[in-house]
C-alpha cells in the first residue's frame, strides 16, 4: 500500500470488495485478512479522502491535514452548521459527545440519526454535500471529513466513526502539520512515483488536487531536482517522471478492478494502452457494451481483454458472465493465460469451480 499511496474503497461487492482486488493484482492470493490489519490498532494505514474514499499508509495522515482543514472552513459546511445549530441548537456537539461516549459507532446506532423527510425537496435537490435526508448521518461525514472524526474501520461496509486520537497513532498526530504547499508537494511527488510517468492532468487526478496547485508543486520539484521533465511519444502533453523510476519491462499477469489506480485517469489509461476503459456499472443493463463488473487483463505490458466476473458464494461458483480480447489481439493467444489467472482468483475467493457464458469473442475459448 505504501507504494500506491491509497487505495480506493468501493461498496460494490459483486466479486469482491474493490480494494481487496487492488492489492490481490499485485501480490497474488494473499489472506484478506492481513488487509483488515492495516486497520487494527497498530494501523499502518487510515481512511481519508484520496482518490474518492481510500485506503492510505497513516505516515500520509500530516500531508492530508490541509485538506481537513479546508473542509472544515468550506462555506457549505458552515452554512449547514449554522442551520443545524439554528434548528436543533446543541445537536452537533451532542453527536460529537456521543461518539466520544459510544465510539466507534455507525450513523445507526446514533440515539437521534435526525432523519429528514426525504419529501422535503429542499434537502432532496440541494447540491451542498452534507444536505443529506439526515443531519445525523451529515454531521458525522462533516466532522470525518474536518478531520474531528475518523473511520476506525467498517462493519458492513458502513463507516465506524471514532474520535481522531482514539484511530490514528499518537506518535503520527504529534508530528506536525506541514504548511500545504508542502503537503501537496508530499503527495505530487508519490502520485508521480506511483504512476511512473504522467502529465499534470495524471498527477492531479491521482490525489483530486486542483489543477493549478498541481501545475505550481510540479515545478517547484522539477526546479528542486526531486522530478524529471519527461517527453512521451505520441502524448501532446509534456510529462514527469521520478528520477528513480525503474523502466525495465514489466512481466504481468492479473486481472484489474474497474476501481484500480492504474485505470483512475481514463485518457491516461488509452494513452499508455490504446484501451477504453469502459465503467458500465452506472449505465442501464440494455446500454452495457461489456457488463456490470468488468475487469481489464493486463499481460505483459498490455492490456489485453475485458472480463465480465461475478461471484455466486451460494453456489461456490465464479462466474464469466462475458470475455472480450481487445481488436488488436487474437483470442486464443491470450486464454491459457486468462484460464489460469480466472482460476487462481476463483480459489483465492474460495469458490470451487468456474462457469463460462458464451458471450464475447474471447469466451468460446476459454
Amino acid at each position: 500500500m505504501a507504494s500506491l499511496g491509497a487505495v480506493q474503497l468501493d461498496a460494490v461487492n459483486v466479486l469482491v470488495r474493490s480494494h481487496y482486488l487492488t492489492v490481490y493484482s499485485r501480490l497474488g492470493p494473499y489472506p484478506r485478512r492481513l488487509l483488515d490489519e492495516q486497520l487494527d490498532p497498530d494501523r499502518a494505514a487510515f481512511e481519508y479522502w484520496g482518490h474518492a474514499a481510500s485506503l492510505i499508509p497513516v505516515e500520509f495522515h500530516p500531508a492530508l491535514r490541509w485538506r481537513m482543514t479546508s473542509n472544515a472552513e468550506h462555506k457549505n459546511w458552515l452554512a449547514f452548521q449554522e442551520r443545524v445549530e439554528r434548528e436543533r441548537p446543541g445537536y452537533l456537539a451532542a453527536v460529537e459527545r456521543e461518539v466520544a461516549e459510544r465510539g466507534p459507532i455507525r450513523f445507526g446506532e446514533l440515539s437521534d440519526p435526525a432523519r429528514r423527510d426525504r419529501s422535503d425537496t429542499k434537502y432532496a435537490a440541494s447540491s451542498v454535500l452534507w444536505e443529506r435526508f439526515s443531519d445525523g448521518k451529515s454531521v458525522l461525514e462533516g466532522l470525518f471529513n474536518a478531520g474531528r472524526l475518523s473511520a476506525s474501520g467498517r462493519r458492513g461496509f458502513e463507516r465506524l466513526y471514532d474520535l481522531t486520537e482514539r484511530v490514528i497513532p499518537a506518535e503520527i498526530l504529534a508530528q506536525p502539520t506541514p504548511p500545504a504547499d508542502e503537503a501537496q508537494r508530499f503527495l505530487v511527488q508519490h502520485a508521480v512515483r506511483a504512476l511512473g510517468v504522467a502529465t499534470a492532468r495524471d498527477v492531479a487526478d491521482y490525489y483530486r488536487l486542483p489543477a493549478v496547485v498541481t501545475r505550481a508543486r510540479l515545478r517547484e520539484l522539477v526546479d528542486g531536482g526531486e522530478l524529471r521533465p519527461a517527453v512521451v511519444q505520441g502524448w501532446n502533453e509534456p510529462a514527469y517522471l521520478d528520477p528513480g523510476a525503474d523502466t525495465r519491462p514489466v512481466e504481468a499477469r492479473a486481472l484489474l478492478s474497474p476501481f484500480d489506480s492504474l485505470l483512475w485517469e481514463r485518457s491516461r489509461v488509452e494513452r499508455l494502452f490504446g484501451f477504453r476503459h469502459s465503467f458500465e456499472l452506472y449505465v442501464k443493463p440494455a446500454k452495457r457494451e461489456y457488463g456490470y463488473f468488468v475487469l481489464p487483463f493486463l499481460l505483459g505490458e498490455r492490456l489485453v481483454a475485458r472480463v465480465d466476473l461475478s461471484a455466486d458464494r451460494n453456489q461456490g461458483i465464479l462466474q464469466v458472465l462475458g470475455a472480450y480480447a481487445e481488436p488488436s489481439v487474437r483470442p486464443r493467444t491470450i486464454a491459457a493465460d486468462l484460464s489460469t489467472e480466472l482460476n487462481t482468483l476463483a480459489t483465492w475467493l474460495d469458490l470451487e469451480k468456474t462457469t463460462v457464458t458464451p458471450r464475447g469473442n474471447l469466451a468460446p475459448h476459454l
